[in-house]
Parts: structure tokens; sequence; C-alpha cells
């Protein structure tokens, strides 16, 4: 029986999502799926709306037979790493036949052609890209202007427009990252349906997750979250509501980011990712004069640093992620760990399988959780420390307590 790997986030799982779950079985002839899922905190450098145990509660209930967690260490970070984590452990587990990921194109042999294009970078295009990057645009621009202007065999006329969209992306990233490893694993891309990426309102049944949470942000659960998120998670996200488990967003970090802006000198500041030519001047200048995290993100960004680099760079300040963690853990050989968060029956046999395959540790309960490696101990200890943070964003004084992951055992699933 084949497995189905899916990268996600879930944030939050709607319909969309859904539906990709079963496309994908069928695009692979899968009958069971695991799913890599970024935790507290996402690849745009934001909070998850809800936390990482109701996101993948939600996933096994629709579909997904395991929801392992992506470490923070490679959630919050650009789409190569990200990629290059979640395609790593996912290579490691041995069961996995396929990867298969939404996409605006749907078409793997041109995602392909571009990620062989980008993996081996020819001194024509190697050349146009450094030009670009001269000139003072963000890595994503300048690769999509310098396609737009190789010449190359076999590279599709279009492809600078195809790399303008996030989801081809990370479709790229995953096929080098597959490349890289020269995994086994073949990549798989089906046509996204419904709402575009970006697209900011819920005009159906399928909306995009960045609309969906701008709805819950401005109106709460309204009629038309509903209508885009599966009836099930809603009877969940309503129980937690009801226990004044609110959504998060990044203003709710706004005192935490603030207080460690305004007091961290500029010294300290250039140790983190993304912190570079004298950015961290603005960024001291901006913490002063802004009330709040969203005002300071509005006023920081540039042309060149888009909002999305801005939020990542203060997620690695929030959580104390360093250039020198970065450095050690994205290195290929770096080790990692398996940490399940959700089940269902099939997923109980998957994790029997994968823990006698993996080279890596299978965390199911954290409390007995216990490695020699330090890089592992190291980036399990981010997660903790995530979830310790995200907790405070909680006003009902229950919910911020720290040791979370200690406490809370993966969501079994039973059919």
């Amino acid at each position: 029986m084949k497995t189905v790997g899916i990268i996600s986030e879930y944030n939050p799982f709607h319909n969309g999502h859904k539906h990709h779950i079963q496309a994908a079985k069928e695009a692979c002839g899968a009958k069971h799926t695991v799913c890599i899922m970024s935790g507290n905190f996402v690849q745009r450098g934001e909070p998850s709306i809800f936390d990482k145990w109701t996101r993948s509660q939600i996933a096994v209930m629709n579909g997904a037979d395991l929801v392992i967690e992506l470490p923070v260490i490679y959630a919050c970070q650009p789409a190569e790493i990200f990629a290059a984590g979640a395609v790593k452990i996912l290579n490691s587990l041995g069961v996995i036949d396929y990867i298969c990921f939404g996409s605006e194109l749907g078409d793997t042999n041109t995602l392909h052609r571009l990620a062989e294009l980008l993996q081996n970078e020819p001194e024509a295009f190697r050349l146009l890209l450094k030009k670009q990057l001269e000139q003072g645009v963000s890595y994503p621009k300048a690769v999509s202007d310098a396609l737009s202007q190789y010449a190359g065999k076999d590279i599709p006329p279009d492809a600078d427009d195809i790399l303008k969209n996030p989801n081809n992306v990370l479709g790229v990233e995953y096929i080098k990252a597959l490349m890289a490893l020269k995994s086994s694993i073949v990549p798989v891309a089906v046509k996204r349906i419904g709402s575009s990426h970006n697209d900011t309102g819920i005009t159906g049944y399928i909306a995009s997750a960045t609309a969906i949470r701008n709805e819950i942000k401005n109106s709460g659960i309204s009629n038309k979250v509903k209508m885009s998120l599966p009836e099930n998670s809603i009877d969940i996200i309503d129980k937690n509501l009801k226990r004044n488990k609110h959504p998060v967003f990044m203003n709710d970090f706004s005192d935490i980011l603030l207080y460690k802006l305004r007091t961290m000198e500029k010294t300290e500041l250039i140790r983190y990712p993304g912190v570079k030519e004298g950015i961290e001047n603005r960024l001291k200048k901006c913490a002063d004069t802004s009330s709040s995290c969203e005002g300071l993100i509005e006023a920081v960004k540039t042309k060149r640093y888009t909002r999305t680099y801005i939020q990542r760079l203060l997620c690695h300040v929030l959580l104390d992620i360093k250039n020198s963690d970065v450095s050690m853990f994205k290195s290929p050989d770096c080790p990692c760990y398996i940490r399940v968060l959700a089940f269902n029956n099939s997923g109980k046999r998957l994790i029997k399988s994968i823990m006698d395959r993996c080279p890596y540790p299978v965390i199911s309960k954290v409390a007995d959780f216990k490695c020699a490696d330090n890089r592992i101990s190291r980036m399990f200890a981010y997660d903790v420390q995530a979830t310790n943070i995200y907790n405070l964003a909680y006003r009902t004084l229950e919910f911020r307590k720290g040791s979370e992951d200690y406490l809370t055992s993966p969501y079994y699933h039973r059919e």
C-alpha cells in the first residue's frame, strides 16, 4: 500500500485542505497520508491562528492518517529551508512513496525543469541573478526577473510568472530538496482549486487560508468562516472559544517584541537571521515609535524587505533563534526527530513501521524523550520554547502556563 506525504501548515485547516488530501491520494494511488505540519509558528513568520494540537486533531478527523510536527527552526524560514527541513523528515521515515503538493500551475514536469535550473544554476543564469540582487530587490523577485531574461534550453517562456505564485515556489523547493537527497520519493503536483493563496476575501466554499484568517481577525467565527471550514472543525473551535482560548495573531506579541527590541543593543540584533545591511537601525528606530507589532511591521517594511521578511525576522527575535542556530540546523547532515502530534488507526500502524525504519528518534510522549545528540536536544528545546512563548498570547491565565509540550499527548482519532 502506497503512502503520500503532504507538507502543510493548516492555518487553519479548511475545505481546500480536505480536498487536497483526497486529491493527493487519488493522484498518487495512495492508501495512507502522512502530513508534516508547522507547529505554533508558521512559514510566513506568524503565530498559527490555532495551536498545533487543535490543528493536527482537525487534520486527522478530515483525512490525514498521521501528523508530524515540523520543528520551528525549519517552519519559520524562507521557502528553501522550510522545504529542505520538511522533505528531510519525510525522506527519513522510510514509508513515503510520494510527496503531493498543491500549486497554481499543477504541472509537475514544468516545476521539475525549474527546480533543475535553480539547483544547477548555469553560469548565464547565475550572473543574471547576481545582477538583480545587486539592484536591491528581494530574492524571490530577483529569481523571477532573472528567469524572464534567461533564454536557456527547455525553460518555459512564462517561468518568471510561474515563480510569482508562492505554492509554485514551494513546489520547486520540494523538488530541489528531493534532488539534493537523491530521494526515491516521487513529487506530484495537483492544481489548486478555488481562491488563490493570497486572496483576502471569502467568496465561496473553498477560500484561502489568508482570507479565513482575515475574516476571523475582523469578524470572529462568522458564517463566512463556517462555510469555508469542515463542520467537525467548527465544533472544536467553538469549544476552544467557549473556554476563552482565542485565536492568536501577531499583535498578541506586541509587548514582548517591543520590549526586546527597545532594550536590545544593535550588536545583539545582528545575530538574528534577516538582520543585515543596516536594517537593525530601522528596527530600533521604529520600535521606539510603534505601539504594536502590526504598526512596527508596517513601519519597517520596504520594497526590498517585504512584510513576510520582516515577520520572519521578528519571529526569530521573539523565539531567540540566531544565525548560528540556523546555520547548524540547515546542514544536510544535521539529524532531526519525529514528533507525533496526531494519528488515527492507520497512523498508529505507520508509526510502528517508522520506528523500525527511521534513523531519527520518534517522540510520542515528550516526558520520556531523552537524546544524547546535543543538536537534536537543542532543536527540540526550540519547539518547547516556541510553545511556551505562544501560550503567553492567551489572556486567560489557565492557558498561559509553560511546559505544555510535556503535558499534552498526541491526539488519537479512533475510527
